[in-house]
């Protein structure tokens, strides 16, 4: 099997703290419907707190866009996003991702 492409999507912070934090509860929502399709597999904010980080597993970054296009921090202006594509050629056993080989 082929292993599939991985994106580290990247966000940045446009808005005060406060502007972000009253979206955070309708984008965290947003979150949840894209892990429970499979399309998120993990994310958090950066400790420097000026924006977060995912990583998403999809066919295309044209995709990816389409769906970043409809995140509620997107809609109020609150964020931006960068995507970085990669194919992974193993992994940890706490990740489970078809086609990559586990390192035990």
């Amino acid at each position: 099997m082929t292993p599939p492409t991985l994106f580290i999507v990247t966000s940045s912070y446009l808005k005060s703290k406060d502007e972000v934090a009253a979206v955070t509860p309708q984008h965290r929502e947003w979150l949840d419907g894209h892990y429970r399709s499979g399309l998120f597999l993990v994310s958090g904010r950066m400790v420097s707190e000026h924006g977060g980080v995912i990583l998403a597993k999809c066919d295309t970054q044209t995709e990816l866009e389409k769906v970043f296009a409809t995140d509620p921090f997107v809609l109020a202006g609150c964020s931006e996003y960068t995507y970085e594509a990669f194919t992974p050629v193993k992994r940890g056993k706490g990740i489970e991702i078809e086609g990559v080989p586990v390192v035990e």
